[in-house]
């Protein structure tokens, strides 16, 4: 999940040079709007060569390394930003965020309080809901930080929308189907929505697709099967808001809650009768113009509805999974030929807690023989330790058998099955995406169980495929779970063979059932909305018998 982090205006819009530092700042924004960050980090450079006092120059390089989660060189140029102007708001934003990344969780969140207390900017408000949801666990909180930015941003455009005309109000016809998302390219989101793609019935829906990302090689194999694709990275929110409704689509989905490049705004405007989130983003969004949330029992069972803004719709299984293409399995697990296990963790660095990595320390102290692989988002081995060893350290791990690993591209991370035996999710927030790679690579996941959807997303999977062994509800438990794997040899050879067959029979890779169940849910809030009440909620017998046999209450107007 990449979170939506606000940066200045300034670094997407160019000014015109009027001084030698002031030319070097000016082709350092183009250079990092165009996402070429190795010249614009030489260009920021160069205009704090021409005055080390430049605390705009500080700050745009702190943002430099933001983008290529440098969190320790992020840290020291947002400070050094702040020490030439203490008041400086977006240098104060995005040490925030850094420190976040760093493990600094109070001190970041006392930070983006502050920031937000005094400034009423959307996106860093959003920043607060994102760290104070990743710092802890109570989902009656998350909702609350949430709302905090729905009813400052996303209520008032809600309120002054235009009213919607829907002049076809046949319950049965074909649905005009819409997807937003700024991820349709080599992100985790594509993952989930390919084989969506491939298996909507064009008798059903006619999809359409709202891209807000660069488009490669992942999005040009997507956009073969939607015959509606729009890239409208150049529109903004009131014009893309226009553009939908002039499609008259129906059911409008986002795929990007609260992460980089949504367009939550775009549905605060309501694009469309029924809007519905889903799959991007597992917190609450906490705005009124979004009216569903699909999801699944495991995810959230009944009595969790207390904790969404947005009304729970569920289905049987909420997504469905397709592994990367290069994905070569090693049969047999390292420790066989290597005489000892090694444990990896795959999870980002800002998911990774002080105590997660002492219950880490416990493991190694069980096992003295035993190895542990931390693989963290930052892109260069120096970035990585940088955030990392300090922390390992103050964890008791030892350090000769602990190795921090920087972010690797995708073919390579999914050749990591050769090297380790065992896969550690994080608490309190799980993996995802990563939890699904690692099972497809022969890697056991040892898990800790959670209330929210955030927290169990790696102990719901597990728990789907009868992994139930593996999903522990406290730290001993935990433990346990992992040297019951690391005793058993045999067992995470059995495992190994026996992994793809296991995924490929289970819900997440019944493609053509999950894409069915999908527009049967979109279909029956179809009919919500005719009616005028929410009368279904899930994909019961009842609920399905609704979609042949509308009520009369459901005919057109």
């Amino acid at each position: 999940m990449s979170v939506a982090l606000p940066r200045p205006a300034s670094l997407l819009q160019p000014e015109a040079a009027a001084s030698s530092i002031d030319s070097a700042l000016a082709r350092g924004r183009q250079a990092f709007k165009a996402r070429d960050l190795d010249t614009a980090m030489r260009l920021f450079a160069q205009a704090i060569g021409d005055d080390p006092r430049s605390a705009q120059a500080w700050m745009h390089l702190g943002y430099t390394f933001v983008q290529l989660q440098n969190w320790t060189n992020a840290v020291e140029a947002f400070e050094t930003s702040l020490t030439l102007d203490p008041a400086g708001e977006w240098a104060q934003n995005g040490l925030a965020f850094a420190l976040f990344n760093v493990g600094q969780q109070p001190r970041a969140l006392e930070l983006i309080d502050t920031v937000c207390r005094h400034h009423a900017i959307g996106a860093m408000w959003q920043l607060r809901g994102f760290m104070h949801s990743q710092a802890g666990s109570d989902p009656a909180h998350t909702l609350s930080v949430y709302r905090d930015w729905g009813r400052r941003f996303a209520d008032p455009l809600t309120r002054a929308a235009a009213p919607l005309v829907v002049r076809d109000r046949r319950p049965d016809r074909r649905l005009r189907l819409g997807y937003v998302s700024g991820d349709l390219c080599s992100h985790s989101v594509a993952f989930f929505m390919a084989p969506v793609f491939e298996h909507h019935d064009p008798a059903q829906v006619e999809v359409h697709v709202y891209s807000v990302c660069q488009p490669d090689d992942v999005t040009a194999a997507m956009q073969r099967h939607v015959p509606h694709w729009h890239d409208v990275r150049g529109l903004d929110d009131a014009a893309l808001t226009a553009l939908i409704r002039s499609h008259g689509i129906d059911v409008l989905v986002d795929l990007s809650g609260h992460t980089e490049d949504n367009r939550l705004l775009v549905f605060a405007r309501r694009a469309a009768p029924v809007q519905v989130t889903w799959l991007g983003f597992m917190h609450p969004l906490g705005m009124k113009a979004m009216d569903y949330r699909i999801v699944d029992a495991a995810i959230a069972p009944p009595g969790h509805e207390a904790f969404y803004s947005e009304r729970l719709f569920r289905v049987p299984c909420m997504a469905s999974y397709t592994p990367p293409p290069y994905a070569p399995l090693c049969e047999a697990p390292p420790m066989l030929r290597k005489g000892h296990p090694t444990l990896i963790s795959l999870n980002n660095s800002a998911k990774i807690t002080d105590a997660m990595l002492a219950l880490w320390a416990r493991i190694l102290a069980a096992r003295p023989a035993a190895q542990l692989i931390v693989m963290v988002k930052e892109r260069t081995p120096e970035a990585a330790q940088a955030a990392m060893q300090a922390r390992v350290e103050a964890a008791g791990l030892p350090l000769e058998r602990t190795f921090v690993m920087h972010q690797q591209p995708l073919e390579q991370f999914m050749e990591l099955g050769h090297v380790a035996d065992l896969a550690l999710d994080t608490a309190p927030i799980s993996g995802g995406t990563t939890t699904l790679h690692a099972l497809w690579m022969g890697l056991p996941v040892i898990a800790m169980d959670g209330e929210r959807g955030v927290d169990a997303g790696s102990a719901r999977t597990l728990q789907g495929l009868g992994l139930h062994e593996d999903v522990a509800t406290d730290e001993d438990g935990y433990l346990a779970a992992v040297l019951r794997r690391l005793d058993d040899p045999d067992g995470l050879l059995r495992f190994r063979q026996e992994a793809r067959a296991r995924m490929l029979a289970g819900p997440l890779m019944d493609y053509a059932a999950r894409t069915r169940e999908l527009e049967q849910a979109f279909r029956l809030m179809w009919l919500n909305w005719l009616e005028g009440t929410p009368r279904w909620l899930d994909l019961s017998d009842a609920a399905r018998c609704a979609i042949a046999a509308p009520t009369d209450a459901a005919q057109p107007a």
